[in-house]
């Protein structure tokens, strides 16, 4: 461990815009333009950005997969007197972005770290969407595969609170049929490309953005927030089982409709989740098998 002095370095986080130049503070530039080193994300991208405000720092690749040796750098400047801003490629460090590591390792050596805040896609996204924002909960980004991700969406099936979710655009439409499926047909914001030139905010019923959205390819980065659970509704729902089983009922044995297509139906057209009207369906479904002597199926 390096020996500390009283002249040790700081590592300043710095918050840099996520598509407008401008958002740049004045904190930030002056901040950027004193360190002795800028550990990036991507440094090219980094580049463009110091160019762009007239400095010439040096610069240290800072990624998720060299994170614990780029600390072992940045510890040493630090112990040496220098200060050291880390940046990611828009945004806050660490945030669904590298830095969470080299700044747990900086601390653990006991060396001083400063936030200096810039602008932010959850911030901003919530700025516009007109929902509660009082308490909500930022997920990240989904999982790739549908397995996980709807497995992730189950667990903020009862969450009353505004979910916010980053996504990619390659992803976007899969997702949101995820999420229609699992949460229901609630209203959501979908914000991309905050603060460029194309910025789009759009909002509606889940039902409504994959309708507008599967007209045309989506590009960019997209940001959702997404209304809670109603749970007055829900619990109006819940209160009446015997008409959801009798749905349930029709459609799977008369209809001969899956478990899981009956399951995804009924969450569309009544706004419950599926954790409300899964373990109904199979109950259903198991019933069935058995009056017809075959063995009951399972979803994921």
């Amino acid at each position: 461990m390096p020996i500390k002095s009283p002249h040790n370095g700081v590592l300043y986080v710095v918050g840099t815009p996520i598509g407008n130049l401008k958002d740049i503070s004045i904190r930030a530039k002056e901040v950027l333009g004193e360190v002795s080193l800028v550990a990036a994300e991507d440094t090219r991208n980094t580049r463009k950005l110091l160019t762009h405000l007239g400095i010439k720092a040096g610069l240290l690749s800072c990624h998720k997969h060299n994170e614990r040796t780029s600390a072992e750098k940045v510890i040493k400047l630090l112990a040496e007197g220098k200060n050291v801003a880390l940046v990611s490629d828009a945004g806050t460090p660490a945030l669904s972005d590298p830095g969470a590591s080299l700044v747990k390792l900086v601390r653990e050596a006991s060396f001083k770290v400063i936030p200096v805040p810039g602008a932010s896609a959850i911030v901003a996204a919530l700025s516009v969407a007109a929902m509660p924002a009082d308490l909500f909960f930022f997920a990240g980004f989904l999982p790739s595969k549908q397995a996980e991700r709807r497995k992730t969406l189950e667990q903020l099936a009862e969450m009353p609170h505004t979910i916010v979710i980053f996504e990619a655009p390659h992803r976007l439409l899969d997702s949101l049929e995820d999420i229609l499926v699992i949460l229901g047909d609630r209203q959501m914001v979908m914000a991309r490309e905050l603060t460029k030139m194309h910025e789009t905010v759009i909002s509606d019923s889940v039902s409504g953005i994959i309708k507008q959205l599967s007209e045309g390819r989506v590009r960019g980065e997209i940001t959702l927030v997404i209304e809670g659970v109603d749970e007055d509704r829900h619990r109006k729902s819940c209160q009446n089982p015997e008409a959801v089983g009798k749905a349930l009922q029709h459609l799977i044995s008369e209809k001969s409709l899956s478990l899981r297509d009956s399951v995804d139906l009924l969450v569309r057209l009544t706004g419950m989740t599926k954790s409300q009207v899964y373990p109904l369906a199979l109950e259903i479904k198991q019933k069935d098998s058995q009056l017809r002597g075959l063995p009951g199926d399972n979803i994921p």
